[in-house]
């Protein structure tokens, strides 16, 4: 699945931050000192359609955990500050909403936050604080440890190189015939290689290797056991539970 040129010789410099005004949140802008002090990940998000901003790797990763979920009809990064006390406000990670119209709050832990113990539980640090905080605010938090996210780091991998596939998805005029055509190829069989679609297609290699990405994206394929930058990959259809 690793990258081609023709599906994207146009490069794409997505330069749209407006958000959605039907959400109830929008990210809140970081400050001057934020962007020149922390790690910042810019990309572009074909769930949001719009240009996300985050700070630190473990943002980063849980942003592309969301953005991969195709549950998910949007998600906003720090979407509101909740007080921990009178002099300390925290930001929430995300914000989510399923495509059944679930709202969730998930708040990224970072190694810091943690405690470890011998027998491998990990534990928050200052929980029952972040808890209370969370329900003056009349919310409930999702925690997700570093530990968590960089147990998922080859998803990760796995979902930042085909992010620039899906972008090409969205410019390709014939995704909808391709589509189709993967989809007719996979009726009788449960699965096949990325090498055979392409060879069963008349199509350039590159928009196939962009529709398969815009699929998984979607939720309607799946990669079978791919490791990022491999030359070979597996798809196979995702059913409906």
């Amino acid at each position: 699945m690793t990258a081609g040129t023709s599906a994207t010789r146009d490069e794409f410099k997505p330069n749209s931050h407006v958000t959605n005004p039907t959400l109830p949140y929008e990210p809140r802008k970081l400050t001057r000192s934020e962007r020149t002090r922390r790690e910042l990940f810019v990309f572009h998000s074909p769930r949001n359609a719009r240009i996300v901003t985050v700070t630190e790797f473990l943002h980063l990763t849980l942003a592309l955990q969301l953005e991969f979920d195709p549950n998910l009809q949007s998600y906003v990064e720090r979407p509101r500050r909740i007080a921990l006390s009178p002099r300390q406000d925290i930001d929430i990670s995300f914000w989510t909403r399923s495509k059944q119209g679930e709202e969730r709050y998930y708040l990224a832990i970072p190694a810091s936050g943690t405690i470890g113990s011998t027998s491998g539980v990990v534990s928050i640090r200052d929980q029952e604080t972040l808890d209370a905080a969370a329900e003056r605010h009349g919310l409930r938090l999702i925690y997700i440890t570093e530990r968590e996210l960089i147990s998922s780091i080859a998803d990760c991998a796995v979902h930042f190189e085909l992010l620039h596939h899906v972008w090409a998805y969205q410019r390709l005029v014939t995704r909808s015939t391709i589509q189709d055509q993967i989809l007719a190829l996979l009726t009788n069989r449960p699965r096949l290689t990325l090498s055979g679609l392409i060879q069963h297609l008349a199509v350039d290699a590159d928009n196939v290797r962009a529709v398969v990405a815009g699929m998984v994206h979607a939720g309607r394929l799946r990669l079978v056991d791919y490791t990022a930058g491999s030359a070979q990959a597996t798809v196979e259809v995702c059913h409906a539970h």
